[in-house]
């Protein structure tokens, strides 16, 4: 099973995963990214620009999910 990071990065600076989760696949990364950005949205409101992503083992981003709606979210990079 792969292993999924989700790092928060903030503008410039990233708060990096280092344990990371084992998930089926990246839908299910995508939903515990959804999930974990719903938990955190309250308690980082006055944080701007911030992010969540998910890079797969090599460290490669396969996805962002910002934290904040009118922003462009889920891309695929």
């Amino acid at each position: 099973m792969p292993r999924y990071f989700f790092n928060i990065r903030d503008g410039y600076e990233v708060d990096e995963d280092e344990e990371g989760i084992d998930l089926p696949d990246l839908e299910a990364a995508r939903a515990e990214a959804l999930a974990t950005v719903e938990e955190l949205r309250d308690e980082l409101a006055g944080a701007d620009n911030i992010e969540l992503e998910i890079t797969d083992e090599t460290g490669r981003r396969l996805l962002t999910v910002p934290f904040f709606r009118g922003r462009q979210g889920g891309r695929r990079r």
